[in-house]
């Protein structure tokens, strides 16, 4: 025992060593998830806060193997004694809340600086402001102790009252490899946020520029209260230690979302507790106790104020600014919950127009989202996939989403999204958010299922008017040549097959 060393790893330290957790497992991979979570962080500093983002994208060869990138945005930008924190150390950040964002841990962006790091040894820079001093901050990370090293600060000042942030990182990665999956992540992201524009120069002097196509955005969400389905004992600790010393049971109950006077009080006489009893004279048997009846007590479940789902509007703009398609079905479902989370899954199907050219494809075109995320890898792990391919019967509806030019869209706004790996790639199958979406995609098949009916009707109308255009052209051609009067005219015979009586005809002419 005496040989067995132990050793203790920061977070930084931790993530540095398995980088491929995160999706930097390779220089392809890594040159889409660096984008990406900057991506992300510029866009949460924007909409998060109701501001229509603006986000200007350079990525340009430096080296043979190394690229350089630079991600500028007009969002609120980052207090100046935070600056450090927010890039330097991991596990520190605006996330660490109830409410749906982008990212979950604050970790991406510093992935992301981790891996410029360990590939080129160049620190990273950042400008930013909140309308005032515009702050200039060059740091690296000490991953050992897991906080900034700040190699040069610079102050300037900003008569234009600019605001937001601009982050530059030198990093090997392969663009010629990731070309396809970078320009599918910025057409995915344009479809689902067609209230921002984006301007993206890459290495190879292409442009992708996506101006705004709506200024209706959706409603921020605002953080919420922890749902008494959703906290554990160590949570409720926290809580109770962090009360006033004269809060009651009855009060500190009141904390917790959609628990009001009348609702605590129920279930404090359910317990058996006295509401009156100081929370911090608790015991751990009694707080065990609390946690215990959390999950046997019905509370209403968490309510949807803590997410910013798209909007049926926001979907119509992105898919058919990108597919035209002749039709669009779209359903946002209620709130619902898992774990005391609140999500609320969006779907819709989209038919013909742009998406006949992928027909034949003979692959089920489906767009995810989660929390306005694309998700680009591991599509067939997803749940939306499994409802897809498992739940669905298609032919129900008529349809075949591998032969049909079909899209189906899903997007999921969680205050907590049951990813199942830390490179957010695909969610996890959770009952709860499966039977939303099997739920969502059957409302927009009946819908299109209908449309088609009735596409069908129409059309075989239209054939039949047709052949009956062309045996009264010939009955009206040679019946003429026999009785000697003039034959009738084209529009007199459309009135016929229409069913309008002759003298009404007559009139009508």
């Amino acid at each position: 025992m005496s040989s067995t060393k132990f050793k203790q790893l920061s977070p930084a330290e931790f993530f540095y060593n398995n980088r491929s957790m995160a999706g930097f497992d390779n220089p392809t991979r890594a040159v889409y998830t660096v984008m990406r979570e900057l991506i992300e962080n510029s866009l949460d500093a924007c909409d998060a806060h109701g501001i229509k983002p603006l986000i200007y994208v350079s990525l340009k060869r430096v080296a043979a193997d190394e690229l350089e990138v630079l991600i500028a945005d007009n969002g609120v930008g980052v207090p100046s004694r935070y600056i450090a924190d927010a890039f330097g150390r991991v596990f520190f950040g605006s996330k660490y809340t109830i409410r749906q964002s982008r990212g979950t841990f604050g970790l991406g962006g510093k992935m992301a600086i981790l891996y410029g790091q360990l590939t080129t040894g160049e620190p990273v820079n950042v400008a930013t402001s909140i309308g005032s001093d515009i702050h200039l901050v060059k740091l690296s990370i000490d991953i050992k102790l897991n906080q900034p090293i700040v190699h040069q600060k610079k102050i300037l000042h900003n008569p234009n009252s600019y605001r937001g942030t601009t982050v530059s990182i030198k990093f090997k990665g392969d663009y010629v490899s990731a070309r396809n999956r970078v320009i599918r992540y910025l057409r995915m992201t344009r479809i689902a946020l067609p209230y921002a524009s984006i301007i993206f120069f890459d290495p190879e002097n292409q442009v992708f520029l996506a101006p705004a196509l709506t200024e209706s955005m959706p409603k921020p969400p605002v953080e919420s209260k922890p749902h008494p389905y959703g906290v554990d004992i160590i949570k409720v600790k926290e809580m109770v230690d962090s009360s006033k010393r004269e809060v009651t049971l009855l009060k500190f109950l009141q904390k917790f979302s959609r628990i009001g006077v009348t609702t605590a009080s129920r279930f404090v006489t359910w317990l058996g507790l006295d509401p009156n009893r100081p929370v911090k004279k608790l015991s751990d048997d009694e707080i065990k106790k609390i946690v215990e009846g959390f999950k046997s007590f019905t509370f209403l479940p968490p309510d949807g104020s803590s997410l910013s789902p798209l909007g049926e509007q926001t979907i119509r703009t992105g898919l058919t600014s990108e597919y035209n398609p002749e039709f669009i079905s779209v359903t946002t479902r209620p709130p619902s919950a898992y774990e005391g989370f609140s999500f609320i899954v969006e779907a819709a199907l989209a038919y013909g127009g742009g998406i006949n050219s992928e027909n034949g494809s003979n692959e089920v075109r489906l767009l995810r989202f989660a929390n306005k995320i694309p998700l680009i890898y591991d599509s067939s792990n997803d749940v939306a996939m499994k409802v897809i391919e498992e739940d669905i019967d298609w032919a129900n509806y008529g349809l075949d989403p591998k032969v049909d030019p079909l899209l189906i869209f899903i997007h999921i706004a969680a205050s907590k999204v049951p990813f199942k790996t830390a490179g957010k790639e695909y969610v996890a199958d959770r009952e709860e958010v499966r039977r939303e979406i099997r739920l969502a995609l059957r409302k927009c098949a009946r819908d299109l299922k209908t449309y088609l009916s009735k596409k069908k009707r129409e059309q075989n109308f239209h054939m039949r008017n047709e052949k009956l255009l062309g045996y009264l052209t010939l009955i009206n051609k040679y019946s003429s040549a026999l009785s000697g009067k003039a034959p009738l005219e084209g529009r007199q015979l459309g009135l016929l097959i229409k069913g309008a009586k002759w003298d009404d005809a007559k009139e009508e002419i």
